[in-house]
């Protein structure tokens, strides 16, 4: 008889911070502060916030209005593309087969849509909302690395971004800075949305 052996589960707790860090780079970041948001730093979250959700409805109202299409004009959807000369003639025995078919299929489309917004929302939408309700912001300080490419008129810098590891800055801010200095990176903390990059007091301009 095989004796058995007492198997010991560990359950480790991911906290947000840890799950924040993980669009990071730490390697590259000296360290970390939190500041109050700005004025100019709630209208531009705000802004970003308004745009994203307009993006979002405007793609997901299109989607419900075909259900809606459906029910609103029944079988009758059959002949929405056709000319008179080439109409279906749409008999009770269609019409049947269409009222069965037709509210599972708009159930489906129905929850594919809302599936697809809900995932946006929570990815792109709800970091913003989230930034805004907080008030604060996460300031990163670390090393750039440059990389110029003077033949196409292009200089980038560096950032400790997963999701955005170089950005582009002019020639005159691009010289101007040392890679031996920390620049400041301002941001959203869950959104990890740019507000903007400094260099000391100066405001450096990407695009």
């Amino acid at each position: 008889m095989q004796r058995e052996i007492p198997v010991k589960i560990i359950v480790v707790k991911t906290t947000n911070k840890k799950m924040a860090s993980q669009k990071l780079m730490p390697e590259r970041i000296s360290y970390t502060e939190e500041e109050l948001l700005s004025p100019d730093d709630n209208l531009v979250l705000k802004d970003k916030r308004d745009r994203r959700f307009f993006f979002l409805m405007s793609g997901y109202l299109p989607l419900l209005g075909v259900c809606a299409f459906l029910f609103l004009y029944g079988p009758d959807v059959l002949n929405f593309r056709h000319t008179r000369f080439q109409r279906m003639n749409i008999t009770e025995d269609v019409r049947g087969r269409f009222w069965t078919i037709a509210p599972y299929f708009a159930i489906f489309f129905f929850l594919m849509a809302t599936m697809l917004f809900a995932k946006f929302y929570f990815e792109s939408l709800h970091p913003l909302i989230k930034d805004l309700k907080k008030g604060k912001k996460t300031l990163i300080f670390y090393k750039p690395k440059k990389t110029e490419m003077a033949f196409f008129n292009r200089f980038y810098l560096s950032t400790p971004l997963y999701n955005n590891q170089q950005i582009e800055v002019s020639r005159e801010d691009f010289y101007s800075i040392d890679e031996t200095v920390l620049l400041c990176l301002e941001m959203g903390s869950d959104s990890n949305f740019i507000l903007r990059l400094r260099n000391g007091e100066k405001k450096i301009n990407f695009y």
